[in-house]
């Protein structure tokens, strides 16, 4: 089984399937396992950020759903510290 960085880097490396938000663009992911989906969904949940748009317009989504450039930013970010 892949490393957390290795699955946040494979999400970076297939933008073109991000289509709502991280988790839908989880699920996307080419050729990976069923534990490898419930590592990076468990690590997502773990990781929320503190946003404005989660707490007062929809707690299922962390940033408006469809844009890419703060799930980039987090993806980076969470990559550097793995």
């Amino acid at each position: 089984m892949r490393t957390i960085k290795e699955l946040l880097q494979l999400m970076l490396d297939n933008k073109e399937l991000f289509n709502t938000g991280l988790c839908n663009w989880n699920g996307m992911l080419p050729n990976t396992t069923p534990d490898e989906f419930y590592l990076v969904k468990d690590y997502i949940l773990s990781n929320k950020p503190f946003t404005f748009y989660r707490i007062f317009i929809n707690p299922r989504y962390f940033w408006k759903p469809g844009d890419i450039k703060p799930r980039i930013k987090w993806l980076e970010k969470h990559i550097s510290i793995n």
